[in-house]
């Protein structure tokens, strides 16, 4: 029963590969025909429609208010 469980992890390990679902979304295939415009356009197989998309960071900025309101122009006058 222990060499089972020792040899279990192995045995699952082994059926470990990478594959890709389409042809595109391996990095080795990106420099082929299939993986260009407009052959991947058609189906939407591009590279840049599979790979996953990454949100740039927002950073939020503040607007700062003067603290004491600047008088208000009379008509005619210019700033």
């Amino acid at each position: 029963m222990k060499k089972f469980i020792l040899l279990l992890p192995l045995l699952l390990l082994a059926g470990c590969e990478e594959r890709f679902r389409y042809p595109c979304q391996d990095p080795s295939n990106w420099n082929e025909n299939q993986c260009k415009k407009p052959f991947c356009s058609a189906n939407g197989t591009c590279p840049e429609d599979l790979t996953h998309y990454e949100k740039e960071k927002v950073t939020q900025t503040t607007l700062t208010l003067p603290s004491t309101p600047s008088p208000a122009l009379k008509k005619g006058e210019c700033k």
